[in-house]
């Protein structure tokens, strides 16, 4: 068995690419797995934050189309960055076993995030990150850093910025050897599907899916999908600051989701034990309670701006 399999071309998003073709070699060791590099939007706009990028998928779109165009049979996309709506040729086959969805802050001087003097300059392109460094930390300036994480963090040796924040499981991947403070998920809850993987392939191509799934791991699955089902259903992306996290238990769903005010005084924070891991009835169960607490009335205060 022979497949060729899409990527875009950085070192991280080839190490995730090969951790998916190694797991499935070890279910499969015949098979034979070739790397095609696609260059995406995301890739060619380096200096735009992300939030300001009209575009929905820009680290996506070019791969999913190769996929459809059956230049490549499936892809490995980083699930925080994979939009909801799909096209409808396409379908996540498979979420391996998740990594850690924490953020991590790193800085020149290896001090925490409450130690660093004000005025410092924390890097992110993130506007979920942005908000919450203001929530905990005012007398701080946040400022747009892009690229991958080797430049982010040379960016910052060079004192372009005196911080960073970043994903925890993205640094353990590069294997980057850096002290880093991580994150509590109830101060920076995480973007949905951060720290785990999406395996993409055509609906009508059976016998791939097949063999795809059988690398699939049921809790990183049902976690990551009831965050991106919370996410669809509040009609969100990166335009707006919104965290939510799920951990599966063998009774149910831990579920915390988050987001601040546009003038960062105000945080909405949901923590709640579901004792179910239905999808859908967990997801509404959540979004009902993050409503109530005045929730949606704040990210429609954010699309006002940005959408």
């Amino acid at each position: 068995m022979k497949f060729k399999v899409g990527t875009r071309g950085s070192r991280l998003s080839l190490i995730q690419t090969m951790e998916v073709a190694d797991k499935l070699r070890e279910v499969f060791p015949e098979i034979e797995i070739e790397i095609k590099i696609i260059k995406t939007r995301g890739d060619v706009d380096l200096e735009t934050p992300l939030y300001l990028i009209p575009e929905r998928g820009i680290f996506e779109k070019e791969i999913d189309q190769a996929i459809i165009r059956r230049e490549v049979d499936f892809a490995v996309h980083s699930m925080k960055d994979y939009p909801t709506k799909l096209p409808r040729e396409v379908e996540i086959v498979a979420v391996p076993e998740r990594r850690s969805p924490c953020d991590a802050f790193i800085s020149r001087g290896s001090l925490s995030l409450n130690d660093l003097p004000e005025g410092s300059k924390v890097g992110t392109s993130s506007l979920r990150r942005e908000a919450f460094i203001k929530y905990c930390r005012r007398d701080l300036e946040v400022a747009p850093v892009r690229g991958n994480i080797e430049t982010r963090i040379r960016k910052m040796l060079e004192g372009d910025v005196d911080a960073l924040v970043l994903a925890e499981a993205g640094l353990e991947r590069i294997g980057e050897n850096i002290k880093y403070e991580r994150l509590p998920i109830e101060e920076f809850t995480p973007p949905a599907g951060q720290g785990a993987l999406a395996v993409v392939a055509r609906r009508d191509d059976k016998e791939l899916v097949n063999i795809l799934t059988s690398i699939n791991h049921y809790e990183s699955w049902v976690e990551t999908m009831t965050e991106r089902n919370i996410i669809s259903l509040l009609d969100v992306g990166c335009k707006t600051p919104i965290g939510v996290n799920v951990e599966m238990n063998a009774d149910g769903l831990n579920i915390t989701l988050s987001t601040v005010s546009i003038d960062y005084s105000k945080k909405v924070h949901v923590q709640t034990f579901i004792q179910a891991t239905d999808i859908m009835e967990a997801s509404m169960k959540a979004v009902k309670l993050f409503k109530e607490k005045g929730g949606i009335d704040i990210l429609k205060s954010w699309r006002r701006i940005y959408e």
